[in-house]
């Protein structure tokens, strides 16, 4: 049991530590592996590259979530990757108001095929059309759910969602979040 738990203590603390790395050094040895004929390791070198680039554009997109937002305060800031998606998610407050930002997307940008396509036949379902920061978006209030999803042009969903807040704040929290910043750190 003592061994297990060295092990697997050792195991997690190898892998935080190499996706912390910087890509130079993941980056930079890929072609002298696969010039010494070990295909294996440079392919493990270039996942890790990989990796450690998507985790720098992750952070920069991460950095477009303002701390304030027209008089809205960031009370949490979250960012997951998992199997080529990443999620970005935010919560912002003003008074006894909460608005939850969430980012859907291809890690490190881009379209997330099915994923997008689902998320675009979502948007022409149901709620009022509109443009905000000259991307589509569709506003939608059913309940005390007020809900606005905005389709970026580098692939995936910007969607802002109250349970308190009525429509119209949600939506001009919306107009006011820097959604042509967020869409070009996606790049």
């Amino acid at each position: 049991m003592k061994r297990t738990c060295l092990f697997l203590a050792g195991f997690l603390s190898l892998g935080a530590a190499n996706a912390q790395e910087d890509p130079k050094e993941s980056c930079d040895g890929i072609l002298e592996l696969y010039a010494e004929g070990d295909v294996d390791g440079a392919l493990e070198e270039a996942r890790w590259c990989v990796e450690s680039l998507e985790q720098i554009k992750q952070g920069e997109v991460g950095d477009v979530f303002a701390a304030e937002v027209d008089g809205w305060k960031r009370e949490s800031l979250d960012q997951n990757e998992a199997m080529g998606i990443a999620v970005t998610e935010a919560s912002y407050k003003k008074g006894e108001q909460a608005i939850s930002v969430s980012l859907m997307g291809g890690a490190g940008g881009g379209g997330m095929g099915f994923l997008g396509g689902l998320a675009e036949m979502g948007m022409m379902s149901a709620g009022n059309k509109m443009r905000i920061d000259k991307r589509t978006a569709v506003a939608n209030s059913e309940g005390n759910t007020s809900t606005v999803t905005v389709s970026l042009e580098s692939g995936g969903a910007l969607t802002f969602q109250s349970y308190d807040a009525d429509l119209d704040t949600v939506v001009e929290f919306a107009k006011a979040f820097p959604i042509a910043e967020l869409d070009d750190a996606r790049g």
